[in-house]
């Protein structure tokens, strides 16, 4: 995830006068990468960092601040981290606001809560505006704009209800009803399920889904006067799974879902409070609520110096170790022996688990760029064999293909379930995504057929002849069980069959095997022009015309051959050298004849027949196809002397399919 700050709002937590660009240099080289700086019209300057997924830590201006603090001081530029104000004046209205929260099931790690009273909804302030354009949030109203003021300053989501709309005054965290129904802030419904977590009033009524997405039941209008400033700490694993089944990828569903510290709602909850004094002039109407059942502890670990030398392979002094793991607000005790006794922050303890955690996090501020350049020397690893023939075989026929004109395509490995219907398929049959984002990308492909018809529709109109083909896996599904994954190859033509299987046979001979037939098949994806390919009797593929149906339904303009390989069952035949053939040493006589195609004599049936019937015969060939009529080229020869052309028509007449 990325996320934006200013430099002056950086600067409220940063004691410097680095320029904004060796911020980003710097940065960059040791900790949060800043992707780009860019100047406001006002003069400022927002960074565009970059925050991997465990160090939620560093998604907000404090947490920038403080990892500069440390980092600028390395490169010798004065930095002081400057710390949030923990205290507050607590002013209470002339009678105290009820609220009650119930989290029976201890579903949230975390709750802290505040009535306030006296609120006046308008615009918010022209700098806080600004700061939020700057980093691209919409600005709504005061109160509004002080959640995600607070959430990108203190990096943790915050969320105001109105408090007249509560009509119970309670708050009950429990799981959901399946089926159970909201309408979030964007006016969207959703049924809920059984594991997601929700807020209701104590009568039924879900009044929030919380860390992803407020209600329109219960959100702030012009005419609140009163609000509950409510901020919770989730189970990243909820946040994600609920985010992710219904589509909502909110910023605080982003931010909940990598794990927060639960200490940072406490500093969220009295930047809050102030602002809302200062910004709307709310009063605290009551105690706050603070329901914090199992504070969790932080990790203690123990490493000595010898053992963070060897690891990083440079010699770094102890009083440079300490002043780092201070500078990042790691607690250092050393004894005697120069062991480092280091308690980890609360902010860090999601992510430095380990005493290898530490020495990283004294690599990155000691400088990458500061260690010795030494590679280890580069070794051959053998992969077996299945692996090496798998790369090698797939790599050959990818170069094949596309010399002989035909061009690869990617697909999704998901297909959606009009697809699916289109192909006459049968969606039970496929595994589908649970949490899925788009309704497209649903269903694990069985067969790469609908794909790659997908791509000859997509590109009709575009170019006269289309030559896909992919090499991809699919999957189908296990009782129990992971699903069963394979490689297939398939081809698809907007030519002709013909064509299709010249593709499929000149595939074969680069590959070289020879002892491959093309036989009937009832295959439900196409018409009756079609074929089974067997290789040493094995049935390893099938092709043939797009059944007219199918090609309604998916619309095409153009009949649609295709082809689908299985791709382990042909590499299992590859031979790496063809059989050696001598020359040969007399004359080839070359007659040509022709015959009907019907349900009694296919191709392969004549051409078996034919080898059978004489012994000079050497090749077959298919030279020319009009409807069911085939013209045939047979090439005659002995190997012991030069035939005549009288021998050859003796022989052709005995093989000729007229003679019944």
């Amino acid at each position: 995830m990325n996320t934006k700050i200013t430099h002056s709002w950086l600067l409220e937590y940063l004691d410097t006068k680095a320029t904004p660009l060796e911020i980003q240099k710097y940065l960059s080289l040791c900790g949060p990468s800043i992707e780009k700086v860019e100047k406001t019209q006002g003069g400022d300057y927002v960074y565009d960092v970059e925050i991997t997924s465990n160090r939620v830590d560093t998604a907000s201006v404090m947490g920038i601040a403080r990892e500069a603090a440390t980092i600028l001081t390395r490169f010798g530029i004065k930095s002081a981290y400057k710390p949030p104000r923990l205290e507050f004046s607590k002013q209470t209205a002339e009678t105290g606001l009820p609220l009650d929260i119930v989290d029976s099931k201890g579903l949230c790690k975390r709750i802290m809560a505040v009535v306030m009273d006296n609120i006046t909804i308008k615009p918010s302030p022209k700098l806080i505006q600004k700061r939020l354009q700057d980093v691209g949030i919409r600005s709504l109203n005061n109160v509004v704009d002080i959640t995600n003021y607070v959430m990108t300053e203190i990096g943790h989501p915050t969320h105001v209800f109105d408090y007249d709309r509560i009509m119970t005054h309670k708050l009950i965290i429990r799981k959901a009803k399946n089926n159970e129904e909201i309408v979030t802030l964007d006016e969207k419904k959703y049924l809920l399920s059984d594991e997601d977590v929700i807020i209701d009033d104590g009568t039924g009524r879900v009044i929030d889904l919380p860390g992803i997405m407020g209600t329109a039941n219960s959100v702030v209008t012009k005419e609140t006067k009163r609000i509950i400033f409510f901020i919770e700490s989730n189970s990243p694993v909820a946040i994600r799974r609920s985010s992710m089944r219904y589509g909502i990828r909110t910023v605080a569903a982003t931010i909940n879902e990598k794990a927060p510290d639960p200490e940072l709602v406490e500093v969220a909850l009295i930047k809050g409070i102030d602002l809302f004094k200062e910004m709307a002039g709310a009063k605290v109407s009551g105690g706050i609520i603070d329901i914090f059942p199992k504070k969790p502890t932080n990790t203690i670990i123990n490493i000595n110096l010898e053992y963070i030398n060897k690891k990083i392979g440079v010699v770094i002094s102890l009083e440079q170790v300490v002043k780092i793991l201070k500078g990042l607000q790691f607690d250092v005790k050393v004894t005697k022996e120069s062991i480092l006794n280091i308690k980890v922050p609360s902010f860090r303890r999601n992510d430095v688990l380990i005493r290898e955690d530490i020495i990283e996090e004294i690599a990155r501020i000691y400088g990458y760029h500061n260690l010795p350049n030494n590679l280890s020397p580069a070794r051959y690893v053998k992969q077996p064999k299945e692996f090496e023939d798998l790369f090698v075989n797939t790599n050959k026929i990818k170069l094949f293909l596309k010399h002989i004109g035909l061009h690869e395509v990617l697909n999704y490995s998901m297909i959606s379930l009009s697809m699916i219907h289109n192909f006459g398929l049968n969606e039970k049959q496929h595994l589908y995504l649970s949490n899925v984002l788009s309704e497209d990308i649903k269903y694990l492909r069985i067969t790469l057929l609908p794909s790659l018809v997908k791509n000859i529709k997509t590109n009709e109109g575009r170019q006269k002849i289309m030559r896909f083909f992919e090499l991809a896996k699919v999957y189908k599904p296990k009782t129990n069980s992971l699903p069963e994954e394979s490689y297939k190859l398939g081809i698809a033509l907007n030519t002709s069959f013909d064509d299709l299987k010249g593709v499929v046979e000149a595939l074969l001979d680069e590959l070289h095997i020879d002892q491959y037939a093309f036989n009937r098949s009832s295959s439900p994806y196409f018409s009756t022009t079609q074929a089974a390919l067997f290789i040493k009797g094995e049935e390893v593929g099938l092709l043939g015309k797009l059944k007219p149906s199918y090609q309604e339904s998916n619309l095409l303009s153009y009949e649609c051959m295709l082809a689908e390989i299985d791709f382990d069952r042909l590499i299992h035949h590859v031979k790496q050298v063809s059989n050696y053939k001598p020359l040969h040493p007399f004359a080839i006589i070359k007659l040509d004849t022709s015959f009907i195609l019907s349900s009694t004599l296919s191709y392969e049936q004549f051409r078996d027949k034919a080898f059978k019937m004489s012994n000079l015969l050497n090749k077959v060939e298919v030279v020319d196809r009009y409807k069911n009529k085939v013209t045939i080229r047979l090439y005659f020869s002995s190997p012991h002397k030069n035939i005549t052309e009288g021998e050859a028509k003796e022989a052709l007449q005995l093989i000729n399919p007229s003679r019944g």
